[in-house]
């Protein structure tokens, strides 16, 4: 089988398997602002600086600039960089929303954090996301790993996130268009125990998501791979520099000061998203840090997810985070959807990449299905041409139904209605009804996990972007191609200059269906004809019913199970 027959083949099985005006606002155009805040934690007025850095369709995004309330010898560190996600669905009069302070990640990794923002800010919610103490523009020459060979400094970095925390409170609280009474902060990893820290010492921050988290500091520090190098260099230290250490990392443990935190908690202020099997935080360190808050009956566990394969639920993490601080927006401030009439470009690509991802993702509804129907024609570059036809409809409690043809494989045919089949070339339908107890069972049982982990990671991603506009739109530019004729298109490139190639989508009246695309590359060029393309519309059992017509032959489920496995873990294989 060549290279385009394999990868037809490949994708075709996957489918089956599967983001106020007001005097303190920058204009676009206008310098760098200096404003002042007066109101401080620590009883010392600043002022910080706000220059416009980009702009999209829901918000806009200001570089802010303060300095840090601790100093140190590192000049550099003493000045905090901030990215202001402001929503311009808030207008002059408005009544004040909600805020959110988003903290990174321990690798210092910021596209998680962005996106959390441009969530967060497309739904009306003002977020800001700060740089940690040595982190970016504020590390040491060496970069974070830097720290390891200077304790004093390590010693104070997360004291420093603390109260760079609630210098950002102040900002926000002085902020024109935020509610000072309802500030939340937000992290992951290393930001969500910093966040639970900062909400314990700063009782203005009124709700807290805490994502893959936890307390019992000395224990992740000794136990995750991520701090080895930190634990060595704790049990290199002298007796004495021991014990100061200790004594440090206890004043910021979120273990130390829980009964601060503990009324909100309660109050459902504070929510935990952990996973079940996070071998970075682990599992009992989240749980000391839930009983201590008082909401062990209340952490959201990402069953069979570790630390890094957590990104796999990315998007129900991000829309879970979103909603919970959406409880605190005003009456009637919520963010409406676009009509297709009045959507840009680029949101007409958001809504076709979430009716994608809620096809890879989301089960229909009972009674109803995701039902995809097209015919693809792809002529490579070296003239090379082949023709395919997929009909894929998956429907609930693990009936589907996939029928294609493949290039020098022919047609195929297979799914599941009340039991498993499979058509062979010989035009036999094989019916798994022996040892079968009538009920569909899941046809992926017998793949290999770590291909079904891949593509849960790769569908979160897919999810995730679907809800953070800022992530394709640092991808691809996006514009309008309707036709002459008035039928709305629009047309994709990559940023990557490299890349050289476009897409063109043909959508149906309505500017939400696919109707046709067209593509043309370097190495390839083709159209995809989309004769039916409808997410969770009403669907009927005969749908998922082997052909009729054809001969029957019964043979055991588990034997149709363990091809599907087969064909599955393929794919897989040959898509990497």
């Amino acid at each position: 089988m060549n290279a385009p027959v394999r990868l037809t083949f490949a994708a075709i099985l996957l489918g089956t398997f599967l983001v106020v005006q007001s005097a303190a606002f920058c204009t676009a155009g206008e310098s760098t602002q200096v404003i002042s805040v007066s109101r401080t934690f620590n009883g010392s007025p600043f002022s910080y600086r706000m220059k416009l850095l980009s702009e999209s369709d829901a918000y806009r995004v200001y570089r802010l600039t303060y300095p840090a309330p601790v100093v140190t010898p590192v000049e550099q560190n003493n000045t905090i960089p901030a990215d202001y996600y402001l929503p311009k669905s808030i207008k002059p009069g408005a009544p004040k929303r909600p805020a959110v302070i988003c903290l990174h990640i321990l690798a210092g990794n910021y596209e998680l954090v962005h996106m959390t923002c441009s969530l967060l800010a497309s739904r009306g919610i003002p977020a800001v996301m700060f740089k940690l103490p040595y982190y970016g523009e504020r590390s040491l020459p060496g970069g974070p790993r830097a720290l390891l060979e200077a304790p004093r400094l390590l010693l104070d970095t997360m004291p420093q996130g603390v109260q760079d925390v609630r210098r950002t409170v102040d900002l926000l609280a002085s902020r024109p268009e935020v509610d000072p009474k309802r500030i939340g902060i937000t992290g992951i990893s290393l930001g969500g125990i910093v966040a639970a820290t900062a909400a314990e010492s700063e009782p203005r921050l009124s709700r807290a998501v805490l994502i893959l988290a936890g307390g019992d500091l000395p224990t992740i520090i000794h136990h995750a791979r991520e701090t080895r190098e930190l634990s060595k260099l704790i049990k290199s230290l002298t007796p004495a520099q021991q014990a100061e250490l200790a004594r440090t990392i206890a004043a910021v443990d979120p273990l130390g000061n829980a009964d601060k935190l503990r009324a909100r908690a309660r109050a459902g202020k504070v929510l935990m998203i952990n996973a079940a099997e996070d071998h970075v935080i682990p599992k009992p360190c989240t749980e000391k840090l839930a009983a201590a808050l008082g909401i062990s009956d209340k952490v959201v566990w990402l069953e069979g997810l570790g630390h890094y394969t957590a990104m796999a639920a990315l998007a129900r993490v991000m829309e879970t985070t979103a909603r919970f601080f959406e409880q605190d927006m005003p009456e009637g401030a919520a963010v409406k959807p676009p009509t297709s009439a009045g959507r840009s470009p680029m949101q007409t690509v958001i809504g076709l990449v979430r009716q994608l991802a809620a096809l890879a993702t989301s089960p229909p509804e009972d009674g109803r299905c995701h039902f995809v129907d097209l015919d693809l024609s792809v002529v490579l570059g070296d003239g090379e041409t082949f023709k395919s036809r997929l009909r894929y409809i998956r429907g609930s409690h693990h009936k589907f139904r996939l029928e294609a043809r493949v290039p020098q494989i022919g047609e195929v045919a297979l799914g599941q209605c009340g039991y498993p089949w499979m058509t062979s070339v010989k035009d036999t339908v094989f019916l798994g009804v022996k040892n079968h107890d009538g009920q569909p069972s899941d046809p992926l049982a017998t793949v290999d996990p770590n291909h079904l982990l891949k593509l849960r990671m790769a569908a979160g991603v897919l999810g995730a972007a679907a809800l953070t506009p800022s992530v394709l739109d640092r991808l691809i530019g996006v514009s309008d191609d309707t036709a002459a004729d008035g039928t709305p298109a629009v047309r994709i490139a990559a940023r990557d200059r490299k890349i050289k190639g476009t897409v063109r989508l043909v959508l149906q009246a309505d500017g939400e269906t696919l109707r046709r695309a067209t593509f043309d590359f370097k190495d390839a060029r083709g159209s995809v004809e989309f004769r039916v393309w409808r997410i969770n519309t009403v669907a009927n059992d005969a749908l998922f019913e082997p052909p009729a017509g054809r001969s029957r032959k019964e043979v055991e489920a588990s034997h149709l199970y363990r091809i599907f496995g087969a064909m599955f873990n393929f794919a897989m294989e040959h898509v990497q």
